[in-house]
C-alpha cells in the first residue's frame, strides 16, 4: 500500500516532510510501499524462495517481522523518469542523507541487507522485537496512535525576539517544551516528584524575571519532555500576556 495515512502520525509528518525537502533539492520521489497486512509480506517473502525473483525480505508477515506491518517504515521510488530504482548517480544516498536529517533510520546504512528506498522510525528499534514485546500484534499498538501527541517546531516572541521552541498544541492552549525556555535566558528545573517546574531568569537582560519563585501550571509529558500551558504560566505570573502574530506565539510583557 502507497497510502501514508496508514503510517504512525509521526512517521507520516516525516514522510510528508521528506517528500517536500527531496522535492526542493531536485530529488522528485515517491512512496512506493508503506503499510503492509499480513497476506502482502508474506507474498514478498516468497519472492525468491518458492516464487521466482530476488530475495527482498528475510521478514515473515505471520510473524509480523516487517517495521512496514506495523506502520513505522516507508519505502521511497525515484519518479523522475530516470527508472524507479536507478541509482548510478548516488540518488537514494542523497535521499538518505535528507531522511536521517529528519531522525528516520534508513535501510542504506545497514551492513547486511542494504535497504536503499527503506526508511522507518528508530523509536521502537531495528527490527519489531521491542514491538512485538510491549504490543503483542500490529492491531494493539495501532490502538495507541490516537494517543499520540504531534510535536512541532515553533517560534515564541519575547519583546521582539524570536526564539525557536517545540510545542503542542492541544484543546486546551499551546504548550511549549520547557527546556526551551532556557534560550530565552531562563534557568530550569523540574522536580518529578512533586511535578515542580522551577524556573529562574537571572536579570541579566530585561526579557521577563520571576525572580525564583516558583509557580505551578498545567503540564504535559510527551516522550520524556515536558511541555507547560504558555497561557497559563503568563497568567499565574502576571508578567506576559500570550497571543498571536502571523501564526507565531507572542509573549508581550506587561
Amino acid at each position: 500500500m502507497r497510502d501514508i495515512e496508514l503510517l504512525h502520525p509521526k512517521l507520516r509528518e516525516k514522510a510528508e516532510q521528506m517528500l517536500k525537502l527531496c522535492s526542493e533539492r531536485s530529488l522528485i520521489i515517491g512512496i512506493a510501499q508503506t503499510f503492509r497486512t499480513v497476506e502482502e509480506q508474506n507474498e514478498l517473502y516468497t519472492q525468491g524462495r518458492s516464487k521466482e525473483g530476488s530475495i527482498v525480505t528475510n521478514a515473515k508477515g505471520t510473524d509480523y517481522d516487517s517495521m512496514h506491518q506495523w506502520g513505522v517504515a516507508f519505502d521511497i521510488y525515484r519518479d523522475d523518469g530516470k527508472g524507479a530504482y536507478y541509482n548510478a548517480d548516488g540518488f537514494f544516498s542523497k535521499a538518505g542523507e535528507i531522511g536521517r536529517s529528519l531522525g528516520l533510520e534508513w535501510g542504506g546504512d545497514w551492513k547486511e541487507f542494504k535497504d536503499l528506498p527503506h526508511f522507518q522510525l528508530p523509536d521502537w528499534g531495528s527490527t519489531p522485537i521491542k514491538l512485538k514485546k510491549m504490543y503483542g500484534n500490529p492491531d494493539n499498538f495501532i490502538k495507541t496512535w490516537g494517543d499520540y501527541e504531534m510535536v512541532s517546531e515553533g517560534y515564541i516572541r519575547v519583546n521582539g525576539k524570536n526564539i525557536k521552541i517545540n510545542q503542542i498544541v492541544k484543546e486546551e492552549g499551546t504548550y511549549i517544551a520547557v527546556r526551551g525556555l532556557e534560550n530565552a535566558g531562563f534557568n530550569v528545573n523540574y522536580d518529578a516528584a512533586t511535578k515542580l517546574i522551577t524556573l529562574n531568569n537571572e536579570p541579566l537582560e530585561p526579557i521577563m524575571d520571576f525572580n525564583g519563585e516558583k509557580i505551578k501550571v498545567r503540564a504535559v509529558n510527551i516522550e520524556g519532555t515536558n511541555y507547560i500551558n504558555l497561557r497559563e504560566l503568563g497568567e499565574t505570573t502576571g508578567l506576559f500576556d500570550v497571543g498571536y502574530e502571523d501564526g507565531k506565539v507572542k509573549i508581550k510583557s506587561i
